[in-house]
């Protein structure tokens, strides 16, 4: 098992996290949004009955037949299109599941990081990597998400690093923007608890979390990372559970190499880890975490797609 050190010299020379922390762009951003916090929606204020657990990966083995993967982001910041991502796709299997007549689709990041950075953020970040969790809530609002496959002669089977780098300066093509339009979420909103993210999940709505917090790349016996150092990161919020070890499954995107030792309750994608409820909750303080509704807004919602 490596040692702490041997897992920091790994953040560092191999991953790459890629999450800006600038809270005035995030004002500006959530000043026009009719719900700027999950609590004040229908959903986060309805009294449902949480279940002892959510386990999103099984809604996709459900829907698709297959695990949810572990991706990697690679060698480029990334990350949020990465969470926004995960967190948009488990909004969309909960809607199949629960008999939307929704087709499932393989969502693409590099896009949202084009979108994000460009269309949202106008090439403030200059050629640096990176984005911000509301400028890309805002891209797949305002101009919504491509899934993969080849359109003209643009191939977007495989995700890119190349083309992140290249779009996240030049932008998404032009004839790209239409049929990315096709697709919309309706709405997005702040997750700023513990309790919102639950109720979130419960309800089928996927969490993208970014905060400064690091963590061990070591699980232990309960599929937990402990907290460590600082990561200027984005990740995925996809499960939880409550009773002795109240926790969350996070969902990174360094790929299922990044980690070591077992998965834990409910035996999840090998690029995520469980993590302990109040760490989870100084993440979202950070102010910077969202989930993301349907094409409905965000209804409250019992449907019986858990398990």
């Amino acid at each position: 098992m490596p040692t702490e050190a041997d897992e920091l010299d790994l953040i560092n020379d191999i991953y790459k996290p890629g999450w800006l922390d600038d809270e005035r762009e995030v004002e500006a951003i959530m000043e026009s949004q009719p719900f700027p916090v999950f609590g004040d929606t229908p959903a986060g204020s309805d009294p449902i009955q949480l279940p002892d657990s959510v386990l999103g990966w099984k809604l996709h083995e459900k829907v698709t037949g297959k695990p949810w993967p572990s991706g990697s982001q690679g060698n480029v910041g990334s990350c949020v299109s990465w969470g926004t991502r995960n967190g948009v796709t488990l909004t969309m299997l909960a809607q199949i599941v629960a008999g939307s007549s929704e087709e499932f689709a393989d969502i693409a990041q590099e896009p949202i990081y084009a979108l994000s950075r460009v269309e949202i953020g106008k090439r403030r970040l200059g050629r640096n990597d990176g984005s911000i969790g509301a400028w890309a809530a805002e891209a797949v609002k305002s101009f919504g998400v491509l899934k993969r496959a080849v359109y003209g002669n643009i191939d977007l089977t495989k995700y890119s690093e190349a083309r992140c780098k290249e779009w996240g300066w030049s932008g998404l093509p032009d004839e790209l923007e239409p049929i990315a339009k096709e697709r919309p979420i309706k709405a997005y909103s702040k997750v700023t608890t513990v309790d919102e993210c639950q109720r979130a999940l419960a309800q089928g709505y996927g969490v993208n979390v970014c905060s400064n917090q690091g963590f061990r790349l070591s699980r232990d016996s309960d599929g937990f990372c402990a907290p460590r150092g600082t990561w200027a990161h984005s990740m995925a919020i996809i499960g939880y559970q409550l009773g002795k070890r109240p926790g969350f499954f996070i969902l990174n995107s360094w790929g299922a190499d990044a980690y070591s030792g077992p998965m834990g309750l409910g035996d999840g994608p090998g690029g995520g880890f469980w993590a302990e409820a109040d760490v989870v909750e100084r993440m979202l303080k950070r102010g910077d975490s969202y989930c993301y509704s349907s094409l409905n807004g965000f209804p409250a919602q019992r449907p019986n797609f858990y398990f």
